[in-house]
């Protein structure tokens, strides 16, 4: 697997891409505390979900490095 650096830690290659993808579908990504909100739910596949729950950290701290570049 591949790692790319962001916002000062390694992201695998596949939550980049899983993040961008679920930006252009229009899905409403947020945080509150350590928990992810995702909106809506329907444009999410289950595989999609699986790899968000392994990779949970990785993509708070994506979304947390976005809102401060905002």
């Amino acid at each position: 697997m591949r790692f790319t650096p962001v916002f000062g830690a390694l992201v695998p290659d596949p939550v980049l891409h899983l993040l961008w993808s679920l930006e252009e579908r229009g899905v409403e990504i947020r945080i509150d505390g350590d928990t992810l909100i995702m909106k809506p739910m329907s444009q999410i596949s289950d595989s999609e979900r699986v790899l968000i729950r392994r990779y949970k950290a990785h993509f708070l701290a994506l979304v947390r490095g976005c809102n401060e570049l905002a």
